[in-house]
């Protein structure tokens, strides 16, 4: 009995038919004493249950107490090749525990010709059973139409046989088998995840492999000394590890357990063997045909413990039904046939009928003959499409041709892909191209020779032209010179976003060094941290800047951009660009604890700005927005297309990324042709700005974009465009304009101009289409590598045979038959949050550098692109309330992006069965957390504050928080605010009490009481 009947023993999944169809009409009469003389000799099919609460009571009826009626259906008809689907219906009702018959029989009258079917619960039938019953069945019925008494042999009793109890050395073998298996290594990298409740369902299709892989199968056994079932077992396994199983795998094996001296007995006995193999990639499949032969055979020895008990044997994995050892099965039928036989003088002949569920994830039956061998699969339907399985079973033809050509290729070696996923793959891959001019410095020195006047950049009231633009960039290069600077240095560049700041990129470039983005507005450890890591030469900035203490760096001003008119022509240097020579180098978050620098070349910022100057369509008279900070590497897109296309960069004030009405007026104004924002910012905005949106390309991404987001977007008129590109591969290297017809899903799109993408398995194989595995992208715009990092460019770069150096982005996603990327979610532990890209492992290594904490866990609850939350987890023996140090150890260390929002501190984690911290719990206790957490510090619920002022914040507090327990010494960012809901805090503050305070102000003074003091001593100055 299967663990899955204990459990759900009434489901229509453990129904099965034996089924038939004449070629004309049947007697009912001699059907009905057919079956009866069936029922009669055959006891275990009167066996009946009653359900117990979770047990079942089995009983035997009598021969004369026990009768199943024929039941009659008129006018049955069906569609064309789909008489099994019609007999369904009446298969699949259930049998009840409660002493009725498990067996039941239907006549349905069809036009052409009586179909009988027989369904049986699976306790007392199992389908070796119906070749015997088949048998009898005939020849009870031509004896009830000849009007004479069936045969002698159909009126002697069969008793239901009971199979012995495992043998003491069958279980140890079974337990020596299994030990140590983890059958959550079963999961595929294709198809949905478990369901928590199950129904079963499940279909099938059938397919007939191509004569060049049925010649390869009659050709294998003898190449590799084994039986035509071994070596289509072994293909099966290796196609599961090649989808993701693994690899170490058990497959089911169907056997019959019936004694031999009597292999034709009625009733539920055959087991399943779960076969465990190792596919390793190393070695060869002649090798991995050696081990399942010898597994095979041996589990043959012991094929008597039921698969029950063989189950109990090993850990639960998944769903709470899925404690079975095997997720797939494998049968192998030789000279399987579907024979025409006479009944008293009419033909009739089989009739398959599926139940219309499955067990298992994945079944192979295989019908084998010397002129077809054909495959039916079948699937659960909650798991696996029927496109998926259908390009499953071309991969295993293609992978049987491709065994036949070498059997001692290393499995790891092959390429388990059909003639589709090369299709796709390779066409989404063909993106060579060249342009010109060559790079972003080649395209403004052109704009300068034959449009000098016109606008580069427009900044508030300003406009400045490529010639003085460029103007300014000669002079920043010469004082760069100037200061020693030489090919390959780092120039480092703290300062907000103007037209000075751009001419002194182009400046640095000149120089043949590279610039480093900083943003300023960090806090001064991790500024001092940047500059310094990085050995920048010199650093340009607009403000007062704490150098790191030791470091012999230059601190110089952006050169200044004349405003008046200029005489003369402009300066001409010799402009020569190593393409693979570093343009910029960027700091991303670090799992390790230390942000790590990225090296990107100039290849890779040439190849987004010419590329997406198509993509967008962008001429010399088209303006695209700056929105986006400086340090964040979304602003490419903002700041070299544009210069590469000879348009205008127009510069956006940061209150644009929160206050639409800002926004607006920036549309209106410039009529950008070209707007870029996260997924978050254009949440925040879009109820201001939809209206004006029509006919723009609006270009998002760094997070994922959710459909009714995406849907709005459609509906403004305008052409949102989802892309996607790690920071190490020049952030954008995809373009997937989001269809008019959009369902529930956003795909990322295909590759960009010369770059490559790919999908790697854990153990290296490239993925097919539709499999999940990790996204690398190939091509001009990725990173030279990490600054100063070896172990990590071991770690996150390789060299691809096929596609040549490459990055690891580690996220998940999968092919889709269209040529796009489609996203999953990250293989590690890095998120995206509200559009920036954190560590989690930075954060918990940052926070066991506080004294009092002696273990640190960060997780993330709620919409990562709306109002996820930060929380970070702290182990510490501390007395008191060290919620607020904790907030500000933080802060004083991390971007702001990445400081939690909530911090609780525990004796200790919960951990897993693994002895590792348990994230999904912590999860769960950081949203229980947040629904019924305390008041805050210092609050006082009703506590309007000592003053107006403070009282005023105060409310401002309680609204954009949503809670009422907020008081003067509340901290906005350890209750619940972060760096977006602080910038809407900033501007409720400006339109309601008429003072203008900024975000720094807010991180340095985040309790109502604090930030008034500050808001009075700046007015007071």
């Amino acid at each position: 009995m299967w663990l899955l009947e204990r459990l759900v023993p009434e489901s229509a999944a453990n129904n099965l038919a034996l089924a038939f169809q004449a070629d004309g009409r049947l007697d009912l009469p001699a059907l009905q004493g057919a079956v009866s003389t069936l029922l009669r000799r055959h006891e275990v099919l009167r066996t009946v249950y009653f359900a117990t609460g979770a047990e079942l009571m089995k009983g035997v009826v009598g021969a004369e107490e026990f009768s199943v009626e024929f039941e009659e259906f008129d006018d049955f008809t069906a569609a064309p090749g789909e008489l099994d689907v019609a007999l369904r219906p009446f298969l699949t009702r259930r049998f009840r525990f409660d002493g009725r018959p498990l067996v039941r029989a239907g006549l349905f009258h069809h036009p052409d010709g009586d179909v009988v079917c027989l369904a049986f619960h699976h306790l007392v039938y199992d389908i070796i059973s119906g070749t015997l019953l088949m048998e009898e069945l005939v020849s009870a019925y031509e004896a009830f139409v000849a009007g004479a008494e069936p045969d002698e042999a159909l009126l002697v009793v069969a008793p239901a046989y009971h199979e012995p109890e495992p043998a003491a050395e069958s279980l140890t073998f079974w337990r020596d088998q299994l030990e140590d298996f983890d059958p959550g290594n079963l999961d595929l990298w294709v198809g949905a995840a478990d369901t928590p409740d199950p129904t079963l369902r499940g279909e099938q299709l059938t397919y007939t492999l191509s004569d060049q892989a049925r010649a390869a199968v009659q050709a294998l056994p003898r190449e590799v000394r084994a039986p035509e079932a071994v070596v289509m077992l072994a293909a099966f396994d290796l196609l599961l590890a090649a989808h993701g199983a693994g690899p170490d795998i058990t497959v089911g094996s169907p056997v019959s357990v019936r004694p031999r001296e009597d292999p034709r007995l009625v009733g539920h006995h055959t087991n399943v063997l779960p076969l465990r193999v190792k596919v390793d990639p190393a070695q060869s499949f002649r090798t991995l045909v050696r081990d399942i032969r010898d597994t095979y055979f041996g589990a043959l020895a012991h094929l008597g413990v039921p698969v029950d008990s063989i189950s109990e044997l090993v850990p639960r994995a998944g769903s709470s039904w899925r404690n079975r050892i095997c997720r797939h099965l494998f049968n192998y039928f030789p000279q399987l046939e579907m024979a025409v036989f006479e009944m008293a003088g009419t033909k009739a002949r089989p009739v398959v009928v599926e139940n219309g569920y499955s067990k298992f994830d994945l079944e192979f039956f295989v019908a084998s003959s010397a002129d077809a061998i054909t495959i039916t699969a079948r699937y659960s339907t909650e798991k696996l499409t029927e496109t998926e399985v259908a390009a499953l079973v071309r991969r295993y033809e293609a992978l049987l041709v491709s065994l036949a050509a070498d059997a001692d290729r290393p499995n790891g070696e092959l390429l388990v892909w059909n003639e589709d996923d090369h299709a796709v793959i390779g066409a989404a891959n063909d993106t060579e191209r060249v342009f010109e001019p060559g790079n972003v410095l080649e395209a403004v020195h052109g704009h300068v020779r034959t449009r000098p006047d016109a606008v580069a950049v427009r900044h508030g009231e300003r406009e400045v032209s490529y010639r003085r633009l460029w103007d300014a960039a000669v002079a920043t290069r010469e004082v760069l010179r100037a200061q020693g600077t030489t090919a390959g240095d780092i120039v480092a560049i703290a300062a907000a976003r103007s037209p000075e700041l751009t001419a002194t990129v182009l400046g640095v470039w000149l120089a043949g060094a590279a610039y480093l983005p900083v943003d300023p507005e960090h806090p001064a450890q991790r500024v001092a941290y940047l500059l310094g890591d990085s050995g920048a030469k010199a650093v340009f900035t607009d403000r007062e800047l704490a150098l790191p203490e030791g470091a012999a760096m230059t601190r110089l001003e952006l050169t200044p951009i004349a405003d008046t008119a200029l005489d003369g022509p402009p300066a001409e240097p010799g402009i020569t660009v190593d393409r693979e020579a570093c343009a910029y180098l960027i700091y991303t978050s670090g799992s390790s604890g230390r942000p790590k620098g990225a090296l990107l070349p100039h290849r890779a910022i040439s190849n987004i700005a010419a590329d997406y100057t198509e993509r967008l369509r962008l001429t010399p008279d088209d303006a695209t927005l700056w929105m986006t900070t400086f340090a964040f590497d979304m602003a490419n897109l903002e700041h070299y297309t544009p210069l590469y296309s000879g348009g205008s960069i127009v510069i956006a004030p940061d209150e644009a990324r929160t206050d639409g009405k800002v926004l607006r007026e920036l549309i209106e104004r410039h009529d950008p042709a070209v707007i870029q924002a996260t997924p978050t910012t254009l949440r925040m905005v879009l109820d201001e700005v939809e209206d004006v949106l029509a006919g723009r390309r609006v270009v998002t991404g760094a997070e994922p974009v959710p459909v009714t987001l995406a849907r709005r977007l459609l509906a403004t008129g305008c052409e949102p465009v989802n892309a996607y590109g790690p920071t190490e591969t020049i952030t954008w290297c995809t373009w997937g304009v989001v269809p008019a017809d959009l369902g529930e899903r956003i795909d990322v799109g295909g590759p960009i101009s010369n770059i490559r993408m790919f999908v790697l398995g854990p153990d290296g194989r490239e993925l097919p289409v539709g499999v999940r595995g990790e996204v690398c992208i190939a091509g001009d715009g990725v990173s030279l590598g990490y600054h100063g990092r070896p172990e990590l460019n071991a770690e996150r770069f390789g060299d691809h045979p096929v596609h040549g150096h490459f990055y690891r982005s580690g996220d998940l996603g999968a092919w889709n038959a269209d040529g796009t990327i489609e996203l999953f979610g990250r293989a590690d532990r890095q998120v995206k949050l509200r559009g920036n890209r954190i560590e989690l492992g930075e954060i918990e290594a940052t926070l066991l550098g506080h004294p009092q904490v002696n273990g640190a866990a960060a997780v993330v609850v709620g919409d990562r692109s709306a109002d996820g939350r930060l929380v970070a987890f702290v182990e510490s023996a501390a007395e008191g309330d060290i919620t607020s140090d904790l907030w500000e150890f933080a802060r004083a260390e991390l971007p702001r992006a990445a400081v939690p929002q909530d911090f609780i501190v525990v004796a200790s984690f919960p951990t897993n069965a693994n002895e590792k911290v348990d994230y999904l719990v912590l999860e769960t206790m950081a949203a229980d957390h947040h629904r019924g957490r305390p008041q805050g510090e210092g609050a006082a619920v009703g506590d309007s504050g000592s003053d107006e002022l403070t009282g005023s914040l105060i409310a401002l507090w309680r609204e954009l928080l949503g809670r009422d327990d907020i008081g003067a010494e509340s901290n906005f960012f350890t209750h619940g605010g972060h760096s977006l809901l602080g910038a809407s805090l900033v501007q409720q503050i400006d339109e309601r009490l008429g003072v203008t305070v900024k975000l720094a102000d807010l991180f340095g003074t985040p309790t109502p009481g604090a930030l008034a003091d500050h808001i009075r001593a700046a007015q007071a100055g």
